[in-house]
């Protein structure tokens, strides 16, 4: 039907006014547009017949079919994505070689439980009710879940006590169980970001399913909503790591939140045992009917195990420690050791064959456990980044690994930990890089990606108008849109795929059109105030209307080319910063092309020399570019929630923030290959598109100011180079 109107009425109109705006040597072959119309009509024609004979034949079910078919098919490649990105995690943290941490758990003795008769129900297990006292180790963990009435668990356990990592390993536990028997999606998400005083459980778990799988919200590819009915039908089953993480005020509504939807959802909930139970009594209320374990210290003969796997433990330098822990089983070492976090650091920090573990046995130096974790989280840092390079890198992770040096890299890191506790926030999302600078700070970021913009879109206009006016004009209206600018809260993404395109840009064409026209509004009333100033255009309102008309024409036409491009992708793949920032700069690089340069270009054209022929003067061209710019900002803003040019790509926001934070040292300049550096080597931990410190402890330390240096360091800092 759009396709037919653009055919018959605009198509017309467009020739009519062509008439009498090309020169005169190509009205001769205006005719042949005719023809063109004419067949375009009959192409409509049989498009939407088709159309409607394909409606018809689906008719009875067929299409409620074709969308179950497809919801199934966002199920099983959801299933298939998750798996690859948690396992390809599970790879770089090395959750299964040389040989993995035993965890242990059991069901918790502490007040935060419905008990047994609310959260076992009529359950049985093999022929026999299922006992009330669970516990096992790292394999059990599925096996517990699996048996669980109502598949609803929380997962206690102190700071540092192997919570995330039993969380990776029971979404891919599922996800294995899912390839036999079927079922729900498990999806690993942080709860930092879930504020439950604005936002129902259920729709955060969709928002953050569409923000890390875009693909999902592509209506013309999957079911329409597909993340909503995925969500809501019980196809997913959240697994929601560290409640703990969000703000304490927070806990005790997300837990009422929580215990509030259907008692049939599965979820699994991991959250510190302290704070857990802190929210349990403030708000009074607990997960009615989920199972309540708790992890517990690790005990020193699985400490040994772990050190001793890949023959790390074979030299002298573990003798005395191993000897130690089995004969002071209850010393500091070993207290601070029964944190799996901290027994990971020491296998980090001691790697080295010049770093000697039997120090840690000194009583003057390390009284006490708080001496010896204050000592694996401060040498953490220099010793991944001391004489070594990262861990060879999993498929599709990045590009040849690059060499700092300790004292730098642990600047950087230490920047970064402040601006997160700055923000109260775990997620390290590289387009949320400006929020380092002050409001006025923003505000000239968003002023300077503007006038860029506007200069590109001056380039393009002054190839009708004249250079001067053009870019005078284009640098008048960036900076008028530059004004109101502000950072866009999220990646996007371009999807070139040209089939049902043509749909889906008669659908942006509507909203691209009245952003188009209020720009164009802003530019009359530029032209107005203008007039009263004697700087008015030649003409009067005749010539500028026809001025508005061009302007708000080519920019809307731009607008809506945009937001076509904008579709969500087709296909579904493993989240990532690196990959998402590729894909917003490609909008970007599209953006600029399209929706500034081409928009500009194609205003200049038709109100210039080779259009209406219009003189347009430099302080008319300024005082329009100013109000011009300003309408298109606040239409972007609140009209339709989108902005234009550089100014409304991430990728533009971050790229000045980067390198202003670079040119002050505070950051390294090729941001993105530092951080998926330190991800390999185990400082950073990704989840989803963001990056987060590998433990809240480890950030809480760096964040902190840096302790003075002692006169005996554990590892003398390298200067590294680049490889």
């Amino acid at each position: 039907m759009l396709f037919s109107l653009i055919t018959v009425l605009i198509l017309p109109v467009a020739i009519n006014v062509a008439a009498g705006a090309v020169p005169d040597n190509v009205k001769p072959y205006l005719w042949l547009a005719w023809p063109a119309a004419a067949a375009s009509a009959v192409a409509a024609a049989v498009l939407e017949a088709r159309s409607r004979q394909a409606a018809a034949t689906q008719s009875g079910g067929g299409a409620e079919a074709d969308d179950e078919a497809r919801l199934r098919r966002a199920a099983e490649e959801l299933a298939q994505t998750v798996h690859r990105q948690w396992a390809a995690e599970a790879e770089i943290r090395m959750l299964h070689r040389p040989q993995p941490l035993h965890l242990r758990w059991s069901t918790t003795g502490r007040p935060v439980s419905a008990g047994p008769s609310a959260v076992l129900g009529d359950g049985v297990v093999g022929g026999r009710p299922l006992r009330l006292r669970l516990h096992g180790g790292n394999d059990d963990i599925v096996p517990l879940f699996t048996q669980l009435p109502r598949r609803r668990l929380v997962l206690l356990g102190d700071p540092g006590a192997g919570k995330t990592v039993l969380a990776i390993l029971l979404t891919l536990g599922l996800l294995e169980e899912r390839r036999e028997h079927g079922g729900p999606v498990p999806v690993l998400l942080s709860l930092s970001s879930w504020d439950p005083h604005i936002e129902h459980l259920h729709r955060w778990v969709v928002r953050r399913l569409v923000e890390d799988y875009p693909a999902l919200a592509n209506a013309d590819v999957f079911s329409p909503e597909a993340a909503a009915r995925l969500v809501n039908c019980g196809h997913i089953v959240p697994v929601l790591d560290g409640l703990d993480e969000m703000p304490a005020g927070l806990h005790p509504v997300a837990i009422d939140a929580i215990d509030r939807i259907a008692p049939g959802s599965p979820l699994v909930l991991t959250c510190r045992s302290a704070e857990y139970v802190a929210a349990v009594a403030t708000g009074g209320t607990v997960l009615s009917t989920a199972a309540v374990v708790e992890l517990q210290p690790v005990g020193v003969q699985a400490v040994i195990t772990f050190l001793s796997a890949g023959g790390m433990a074979g030299g002298n330098r573990w003798a005395a420690v191993l000897t130690h822990l089995r004969e002071v089983s209850d010393g500091p070492l070993a207290e601070a050791l029964s944190s799996p976090l901290l027994t990971a650091l020491l296998r980090a920090v001691y790697t080295d064959p010049a770093a000697d573990p039997a120090e840690l046995l000194d009583p003057a130096r390390f009284p006490d456990r708080c001496a010896i974790e204050s000592h694996l989280l401060e040498a953490f840092v220099p010793a991944v980044y001391a004489h070594r390079l990262p861990p060879p890198m999993v498929e599709g992770l990045g590009a040849t690994p690059l060499r700092y040096s300790p004292e730098p890299a642990r600047r950087w890191l230490a920047f970064l930990a402040g601006h997160l506790q700055q923000h109260q926030t775990r997620d390290l999302a590289w387009w949320q890089l400006h929020r380092v600078f002050s409001p006025s700070g923003r505000r000239a970021i968003g002023l300077l990606l503007g006038l860029m913009s506007g200069l590109v879109a001056g380039l393009g206009v002054g190839v009708g108008v004249g250079l001067e006016v053009g870019v005078a004009a284009g640098v008048a209206g960036g900076f008028g849109a530059g004004l109101v600018a502000v950072p866009p809260p999220h990646p996007l993404y371009a999807n070139l795929r040209l089939r049902g395109g043509l749909r889906s840009f008669g659908r942006k064409l509507v909203p691209g059109l009245a952003v188009g026209l209020m720009m164009g509004a802003g530019a009359l009333c530029a032209f107005a105030v203008a007039d009263g100033l004697g700087a008015g255009l030649g003409g009067g309102l005749d010539t500028a209307g026809k001025v508005v008309c061009v302007a708000g024409l080519s920019t809307g036409l731009a607008f809506a080319a945009m937001m076509w491009l904008n579709t969500p992708a087709d296909a579904l793949c493993s989240p990532s910063s690196r990959s998402v920032l590729r894909a917003d700069r490609s909008v970007s690089a599209i953006r600029i092309v399209v929706e500034t340069l081409g928009s500009g270009l194609l205003a200049g054209l038709t109100t210039g020399r080779y259009g209406f022929g219009i003189a347009v003067g430099f302080t008319w061209a300024l005082v329009a570019g100013v109000g011009g710019g300003l309408a298109l900002g606040l239409a972007g803003r609140y009209a339709g929630r989108f902005q234009t040019g550089l100014a409304a790509s991430p990728w533009g926001w971050f790229l000045v923030s980067r390198f202003w934070l670079a040119l002050r040292g505070q950051l390294p300049w090729r941001l993105m290959r530092f951080l998926d550096d330190a991800h390999r080597r185990g400082v950073l931990r990704q989840a989803g598109a963001v990056y987060q410190f590998r433990h809240a402890r480890l950030q809480d330390h760096l964040a902190a100011p840096a302790p003075a240096p002692s006169a005996r360091q554990v590892l003398q800092p390298v200067r590294g180079r680049r490889t």
